[in-house]
């Protein structure tokens, strides 16, 4: 059965006014994809492009992203034209998409409270449910790539053990399978909405930030640039930074990776 139904993606572009939404059977990776098709995606922007199934996914540096069929991944491009976010908040827009998909996802399982581990993973019941990769490509002008990798119908048993243990998906939350277009407009228009929010400033998301950081009152140890940071943190400021209580003092973290929470 075909997991993408062309009518389903049809109206997927008309609701979010993209110029193309579309689906393959099997690829590498979304975000590989359109990295590759640059000069041709840029002409047809906003873009987004999902795949059935993705046999070499990608997270953050040189992480992997684990999909086994029925998980829902897809990457969104967009130019300063599309993006209503100026282009100094695009280092934000991970966190922005963060909160949309939150917000999407809380929506179709209503009785789940989900939160997001700064800066762009989303979890519900202490494991992983969501990654989101934000890339950038300058030419041939800057264009935004936001790869999203959502477990939707998908088992976890073949999983390797490290997944398994450490990520749900949706089907395993409610009990009932997902038309994966549903949960793919729901992410976009939760998206669009959140990006207009941001056009003048952060402030408006501040508070669903705060509210839905999976990290706040834990021990963290966060790994920015060359320093190891570790302490207590202290939520998200307005700006997106994550706060940690150190020995040295509060430290706002702009950019980094979470190695211990």
């Amino acid at each position: 059965m075909d997991a993408f139904p062309l009518a389903a993606l049809d109206e997927i572009a008309r609701s979010v006014g993209a110029a193309q939404v579309c689906a393959l059977v099997e690829l590498p990776s979304t975000s590989l994809y359109t990295k590759e098709n640059v000069d041709a995606i840029a002409q047809s922007v906003p873009y987004v492009i999902a795949a059935q199934r993705q046999t070499a996914g990608k997270g953050r540096g040189a992480n992997v992203w684990h999909a086994t069929d029925g998980a829902l991944t897809f990457t969104a491009v967009f130019d300063q034209a599309t993006l209503p976010v100026p282009l100094e908040r695009w280092p934000q827009a991970s966190l922005m998409t963060a909160v949309a998909v939150a917000e999407a996802l809380e929506s179709v399982v209503p009785d789940e409270s989900i939160y997001v581990k700064w800066p762009n993973d989303i979890y519900c019941r202490g494991r992983k449910l969501c990654g989101i990769l934000l890339e950038r490509t300058e030419s041939p002008r800057p264009l935004l790539h936001l790869g999203i990798g959502v477990n939707v119908n998908n088992s976890l048993e073949g999983a390797p053990d490290e997944v398994r243990d450490r990520a749900i998906s949706l089907v395993e939350l409610s009990g009932s399978e997902f038309f994966l277009p549903d949960v793919l407009l729901a992410i976009l228009q939760r998206m669009q909405a959140n990006f207009a929010l941001c056009a003048e400033g952060l402030t408006p998301l501040a508070d669903a930030w705060r509210r839905r950081c999976l990290l706040t009152g834990r021990k963290v140890e966060i790994q920015s640039g060359e320093q190891l940071i570790a302490g207590i943190c202290g939520g998200i400021d307005n700006s997106g930074a994550l706060l940690v209580d150190s020995p040295t003092g509060v430290r706002r973290i702009l950019a980094g990776v979470v190695s211990r929470f």
